[in-house]
């Protein structure tokens, strides 16, 4: 609470030492999030059980003065299951000049031009801790960065230097529900000259981060072309991978029998070389982009990992017809060379996406279905919602999340089917 009351009043200090000059915005949002298990899931243990339930306040201040900038962003949030919370989400200070800009401090950026599906967009890690931070809009967590840009007529250019390594947040709590998706409680250790399989806990120990060393850097490079018939945009990032790759370590008795299993991991040095274009048609627009991965690491089946190329590429189409939006993306990746010990099963994985949105009632009513497809098991997730706009400042949302395990395989969006939930939301804006 001490933390709470020093944020609130930290940037009431800085709105009201700063509204003497022009160019100071407070803003902000509190927002409440409620999900419980559809009946359809595990009835021991999801079904009619909430699977959400988060309340936050977020509140901005954006500072600005002739070519100078400054931007704070703070969440204060109680989640039903992980208790109170107080993250720094943006912190900069930004300078513009007539061709040029510099930008210091935690930060975000989007890159690439696909819609919810991550080919170049390797900047910014992910949050993974619940299932309410992951099927947000805004799920990925901000990087301490210098940002360096040109910019002239019809292109841009950014730099990055990224001296400390943020990982994604991952679900390592013993009590969270998606902790089982990244490690297992117990895993099966069969003994063949006993003819007797275990049953062995497993525990989570280090994950071993970069060394906190100039040398330990990431760095991004963006160059983006503004011309009359197509945007384009080149990328180039060389950091480290955001998930870690993982170790199975077994304890060892007195007996020299197996007892558990300890999981560590290590983030490794990735590269990528990436590009994207968006092509007006008409009412129509046609996006499409690419990333390269060279000699990226995959965890192997039995713990460590291997190094293989990767290719990821995905098409996209944009239709907004008269109060309609509708979106379709295909997408897909593929891995060189012998994968055969890999914990990855296929090569080529592939999908599909499609989001149709209608704005009804003067635009205060929204109807919106979100669905996306695994094209290898045939799994699925589907969201629709319904959004009514009371005011310019409240709405309110009945929403859900259903996952859909393939005939065959659970698959990528399948293993979730007993997480799958009915949500109503509340926001209001200021």
């Amino acid at each position: 609470m001490k933390k709470l009351l020093f944020t609130i009043f930290s940037l009431f200090l800085i709105q009201t030492t700063l509204s003497a000059q022009s160019g100071v915005d407070f803003s902000g949002t509190i927002e409440s999030l409620w999900g419980v298990g559809a009946p359809w899931t595990d009835s021991d243990t999801i079904a009619g059980r909430f699977t959400m339930g988060n309340t936050a306040f977020t509140g901005q201040v954006d500072a600005y003065y002739n070519n100078s900038s400054a931007y704070a962003e703070a969440t204060f949030s109680y989640d039903t299951f992980q208790g109170f919370d107080l993250s720094l989400g943006e912190v900069w200070l930004d300078y513009t000049a007539s061709f040029w800009g510099i930008r210091i401090g935690r930060q975000k950026a989007a890159w690439g031009k696909a819609d919810g599906i991550d080919i170049t967009n390797v900047l910014c890690p992910s949050d993974m801790t619940s299932l309410g931070s992951m099927i947000s809009d805004d799920s990925k967590l901000a990087i301490d960065a210098v940002r360096f840009s040109i910019t002239g007529n019809q292109f841009t250019a950014d730099a990055y230097w990224i001296p400390f390594f943020t990982p994604s947040a991952l679900p390592l709590e013993e009590d969270n529900s998606l902790r089982k998706f990244l490690v297992p409680s117990t895993v099966e250790f069969p003994i063949p000259s006993l003819n007797q399989t275990l049953i062995l806990p497993v525990s989570i120990g280090e994950l071993e981060k970069p060394e906190l060393a100039i040398w330990n850097g990431e760095y991004g490079l963006k160059l983006s072309g503004y011309f009359s018939m197509l945007d384009l945009s080149l990328y180039g990032f060389y950091g480290w991978d955001d998930i870690p790759l993982l170790e199975y370590t077994p304890t060892i008795n007195a007996l020299g029998m197996p007892e558990s299993i300890t999981v560590s991991g290590e983030y490794k040095r990735m590269a990528m070389l990436g590009a994207d274009a968006a092509l007006p048609i008409g009412e129509t627009v046609l996006r499409l982009e690419t990333a390269f991965f060279p000699q990226r690491y995959f965890q192997k089946e039995e713990g460590g990992s291997e190094q293989k190329n990767q290719l990821s590429a995905l098409a996209g189409i944009d239709w907004m017809p008269s109060g309609w939006t509708i979106t379709a993306q295909y997408y897909c990746d593929y891995l060189f060379g012998d994968i055969e010990s890999l914990e990855r099963s296929k090569a080529y994985n592939h999908g599909a996406t499609i989001s149709i949105s209608k704005s009804l009632v003067n635009e205060t009513l929204e109807l919106s279905l979100s669905a996306l497809l695994g094209l290898n098991d045939f799994d699925s997730m589907l969201a629709p919602e319904v959004k009514y706009s009371l005011s310019d400042q409240i709405s309110l949302a009945a929403s859900a999340y259903i996952f859909i395990p393939g005939p065959d395989n659970d698959g990528k969006y399948g293993a979730y089917k007993d997480l799958s939930s009915f949500c109503l939301s509340a926001k209001f804006s200021f």
